[in-house]
C-alpha cells in the first residue's frame, strides 16, 4: 500500500470515527451479563427479558434501525428459526426476538424494518424506551452472546452497538461461581480501531481463572488466551484477524462475563 492510499485510509477512518462520536446514540444498560437458571424461570417459555433505553445526547436528530449480530451462541441454536407445527412448539435449540420502535420482530429476525415508518426518530436530548430483547433458553444450557446495533439505514459503522451475554444453568449457583462482571476489569482491544499491535487489559478476583476468546463477526474463534490469573496485559496484532468487526470475550471459571467489540483495519 503506497503512502497516498495509507493517508486516504486514515483520513476516511478519522472522518468515520469523528462522525460516530458526534452522531451516535447512547445505550443505557445496567448489565452486560444475565445469569438465569432453568429452575427459576418460566418452565413454559423460559423467557429472559432485557430492556435498554437509547438516548440522543448529540446535537443532531437521529433516524435509527436495529441490527442483531450473533457473537457466540449455544448449540443447538434454532436459527434460522423454525417451528414444529405438528408438535405445536419450536424445534430444538435456543432462540431470540426483539422489539424496536412501533413493532416487535419475529423470532430470529436479523434486523428491524428498513421502511421509513418503522425507523425510530430521536431528537436531540430525547430518550427512546422501545427496545426489548427476548431470549428463550428452550432447555439448552450454556452461554450465548448477542449484539444489538442501533444505526442509520445501511451504516452500522456510525451507530452504537452493545453485547449481552446470557448464562443459562440448570440450577442457581453461588455468587462466587457466577463471577459478577462488575467485579472484574476488562478492556476492549486498544487502540481501537486496531491497525498494528494492540493490547487487552484484564484484572480478576483472587482465585479466579480467566480466558479471553477473540471471535470474528460470524462468531468463529480466532484466538484464545487461557490460564489467566490476577491481572495482566495481552498483546494482539491486526494480522491475527480479518479486516472488519471483531469481539473479545472474558470468561471466568468457564463463564462468559463480558464481551467487547473492536474494529480491525489493515
Amino acid at each position: 500500500m503506497n503512502k497516498s492510499r495509507i493517508k486516504n485510509l486514515f483520513f476516511t477512518l478519522s472522518t468515520v470515527i469523528a462522525g460516530t462520536i458526534s452522531a451516535q446514540p447512547t445505550i443505557v444498560s445496567s448489565t452486560d451479563t444475565i445469569f438465569a437458571a432453568l429452575d427459576t424461570i418460566s418452565l413454559s417459555e423460559q423467557e429472559i427479558v432485557l430492556h435498554w433505553d437509547l438516548e440522543n445526547n448529540t446535537s443532531s436528530a437521529l433516524e435509527l434501525m436495529c441490527t442483531r449480530n450473533f457473537v457466540d451462541v449455544v448449540s443447538p441454536y434454532n436459527y434460522p428459526y423454525a417451528y414444529d407445527s405438528d408438535a405445536g412448539e419450536p424445534f430444538e435449540g435456543s432462540y431470540e426476538k426483539f422489539c424496536w420502535g412501533p413493532i416487535c420482530y419475529g423470532y430470529g429476525a436479523d434486523a428491524s424494518s428498513l421502511n421509513a415508518s418503522f425507523l425510530v426518530q430521536l431528537s436531540p436530548g430525547e430518550t427512546n424506551d422501545t427496545f426489548v430483547a427476548y431470549f428463550y433458553a428452550n432447555d439448552v444450557l450454556g452461554t450465548s452472546t448477542i449484539e444489538y446495533c442501533f444505526h442509520p439505514v445501511g451504516n452500522q459503522s456510525v451507530g452504537s452497538c452493545k453485547s449481552i451475554t446470557y448464562v443459562v444453568t440448570a440450577t442457581a449457583v453461588s455468587d462466587v461461581e457466577m463471577a459478577s462482571p462488575e467485579e472484574v476489569v476488562f478492556t476492549s482491544v486498544y487502540p481501537n480501531p486496531l491497525c498494528g499491535d494492540g493490547f487487552v487489559n484484564y484484572e480478576l478476583n483472587a482465585g479466579d481463572v480467566g480466558e479471553v476468546v477473540f471471535r470474528d463477526l460470524m462468531g468463529r474463534d480466532v484466538k484464545r488466551e487461557v490460564g489467566l490469573f490476577s491481572k495482566g496485559k495481552l498483546q494482539v496484532t491486526a494480522t491475527d484477524f480479518s479486516q472488519g468487526i471483531g469481539f473479545c470475550t472474558l470468561e471466568i471459571n468457564g463463564v462468559a462475563v463480558r464481551t467487547e467489540r473492536f474494529v480491525v483495519v489493515r
